[in-house]
């Protein structure tokens, strides 16, 4: 499938707004409390993706089919890179499209000294678990057992060096 990574402008924030509606509706329902996917705040997720897209430390991609948006993700530098989402439609998923976006956030990793990545899943959500190990991800740290299952965490670690070697193979 060809698919284009294109790097967000600020209309890009109610695309992915209305992109993250539609995705958690499907990913989160059983996970997330259906009042929490049910009263999305379309408003608040837009501003604060327009305050991403806008903010130098973070680099917002829209990922498009066709022409068709079809997901997104972003990563926040500071002392190391830190996916922040990587979310694409249910019917996309599993054609590749999260190992290309992998492949763009080493290559940012490599040009600009950093050795590791970390992201953090909901521990309840196992499709984004299994496809985290698969790409190389180290559990470092879990945060589970809240009384809302939307604040149960757990953090993967990807060793640059690691990954490069495991592309040889």
């Amino acid at each position: 499938m060809s698919v284009e990574f294109i790097l967000a402008d600020e209309n890009g924030a109610k695309i992915i707004a209305e992109l993250r509606r539609e995705i958690w509706s499907t990913t989160y329902r059983g996970i997330y409390s259906d009042e929490r996917i049910d009263n999305y705040d379309y408003e608040e997720h837009r501003r604060r993706d327009l305050t991403r897209i806008r903010d130098d430390s973070y680099h917002v991609y829209l990922i498009v089919s066709g022409g068709e948006p079809i997901g997104y993700f972003n990563f926040l530098t500071s002392e190391t890179v830190y996916i922040q989402s990587l979310y694409v439609r249910r019917e996309y998923q599993r054609q590749g499209i999260g190992k290309q976006a992998f492949a763009i956030i080493k290559e940012y990793c490599k040009t600009h000294g950093f050795d590791k990545f970390i992201c953090n899943c909901n521990s309840h959500n196992y499709p984004a678990q299994d496809f985290y190990r698969s790409m190389g991800g180290t559990v470092v740290k879990r945060s589970e057992g809240h009384d809302d299952k939307y604040d149960d965490q757990i953090t993967f670690e990807f060793l640059l060096r690691q990954l490069i070697y495991s592309d040889l193979k």
